[in-house]
């Protein structure tokens, strides 16, 4: 199997970062690249009682700070001599876009952590690896 781009869906969690450094060692070993994928669900955000004005602020903060925050991962692609770029957006489905995005990017490989940010959904395997372990066309190795 050839290995030359690599998805890996980020949220910040600790299962995330765990992704993201096996991706990393993956991308080293095939010469691969890493796209950073972090998504924004619009109807978690906490806003939907506000007005679209504060709607707006409230995803374009969220865009920055998540920003910042890959900026650090791209400091330690770069380091280790991997390609790295880095996209967030909104969404209504996480999974889905994850999928969505794999196929429209050619991707190889998904390194997904195996539990995100949210709260119920850890009783279970995560509801997003499991969901896009399902409907992905390309390999995902899900991290514990």
């Amino acid at each position: 199997m050839v290995i030359t781009n690599i998805l890996v869906p980020f949220d910040g969690s600790t299962y995330s970062v765990k992704a993201f450094n096996a991706a990393l060692d993956i991308a080293q070993k095939h010469d691969a690249r890493i796209s950073i994928l972090t998504c924004l669900e619009k109807e978690n955000l906490g806003a939907w009682y506000v007005d679209k004005k504060v709607n707006k602020q409230i995803i374009k903060d969220a865009k920055k700070f998540a920003i910042g925050f890959l900026s650090k991962l791209e400091k330690t692609a770069k380091s280790s001599g991997v390609l790295l770029s880095i996209q967030v957006l909104e969404t209504k489905s996480i999974s889905k876009q994850i999928v969505d995005f794999a196929n429209s990017k050619k991707i190889d490989l998904i390194v997904i952590g195996s539990h995100g940010q949210s709260g119920f959904n850890r009783f279970l395997l995560g509801s997003v690896s499991n969901a896009v372990s399902q409907s992905a066309k390309c390999p995902v190795l899900i991290i514990k």
